[in-house]
């Protein structure tokens, strides 16, 4: 992710393949004819044609065969509203800023950002799985129910309980100062837990941690935040806990922490 680069290496055929003008078997012809032409790596036509192939056609069979009672799971018991900020972007949280101002300028923002920013963010606060769904089917000019939903629901928010992915996609501050360059130039600082400057992502991270422990501990792909975890003083734990909560009490009583 890249400040400034609203589609970075992204092909934006999601539009199209979504509303049915490509098909997905001829986007994946055309990739094979350009890896046959030597105009494309192998790594990146298998990578492309995964995405098609081994994903997108998955969420369409989740949709297709549990519906309509698969929109009901609310796995985490999340209730929180929608923040404001996810329609206007006013936040002093940079990440957030950008996504959803590449959001509001092009009505399209790329995988990650939607998952590991909008998404992340909205399953940390514990965001009401159907205020965060409608947001995503209204603000995306690719988003289609039958692809918008298992992802939202399913993916990014885990509200259907393993059935779309076997963990969580919840992330801290650390991963997106990783994977991105906002971070640099936010007021919050990626590096730190609990104090005032530190990055909201981060407590909230390990707040989810805490609320969760008893469904999310035995999970195997979740053992390293959760020995992590196990390490933590009392006091630490508290302090996150304090922080956290202020910060969603925040959220909850309509207060735009930007």
């Amino acid at each position: 992710m890249k400040s400034g680069e609203d589609f970075l290496y992204h092909s934006v055929l999601s539009p199209y393949i979504n509303l049915g003008l490509l098909g997905a078997r001829e986007v994946c012809q055309a990739a094979l004819d350009a890896y046959s032409n030597g105009s494309a790596s192998l790594p990146n036509v298998e990578g492309f044609i995964r995405q098609i192939l081994g994903w997108r056609e998955y969420i369409r069979g989740i949709y297709w065969t549990q519906m309509p009672a698969y929109q009901q799971g609310n796995y985490f018991n999340a209730n929180r509203p929608l923040p404001v900020f996810y329609w206007t972007g006013e936040t002093a949280m940079n990440c957030l800023r950008e996504a959803i101002a590449n959001t509001r300028r092009n009505c399209y923002a790329h995988h990650i950002q939607r998952l590991m920013i909008t998404g992340n963010f909205a399953l940390l606060a514990g965001i009401s799985p159907p205020q965060v769904e409608e947001w995503y089917l209204a603000v995306y000019g690719d988003a289609y129910e039958w692809v918008e939903l298992p992802n939202t629901h399913g993916m990014a928010l885990h509200a259907d309980g393993g059935m779309v992915g076997s963990k969580p996609y919840a992330a801290s501050g650390a991963y997106i100062n990783r994977m991105s360059d906002y971070c640099s130039v936010c007021r919050y600082n990626p590096k730190t837990k609990t104090d005032p400057a530190a990055c909201p992502f981060n407590y909230l991270y390990w707040y989810f941690l805490i609320v969760q422990e008893t469904k999310l501990s035995r999970n195997p792909r979740m053992g390293i935040p959760y020995a992590a975890l196990a390490r933590m003083t009392p006091e630490r734990r508290e302090e996150i806990i304090q922080q956290a909560q202020q910060f969603l009490d925040g959220l909850q009583s309509g207060y735009d922490e930007g």
